[in-house]
């Protein structure tokens, strides 16, 4: 959670802790249901360091490629 929310911010994309939260929240329990495990042990046994500074790089290009923000726009997901 705070290496994707520092990384987004260090490339200038403000977003709302509570967002992603729930967002990571979503997706560590569709990876336990199909792993079927609880959310627990996909943290503690498939979740590698640097995870959330890897989703982050998915997401930056992503928000770049499709233009999503303009440079000097204002914070994307800033709440």
């Amino acid at each position: 959670m705070d290496e994707f929310v520092t990384a987004m911010y260090q490339h200038g994309l403000d977003i709302d802790r509570q967002v992603v939260e729930a967002e990571m929240r979503e997706r560590i329990e569709a990876i336990a249901e199909r792993l079927r495990l609880d959310p627990q042990t996909v943290l503690r046994d498939h979740v590698r360091d640097g995870w959330g500074r890897q989703m982050s790089v998915a997401v930056i290009e992503q928000v770049r490629g499709e233009r999503l923000v303009e440079a000097g726009g204002p914070p994307l997901f800033a709440g």
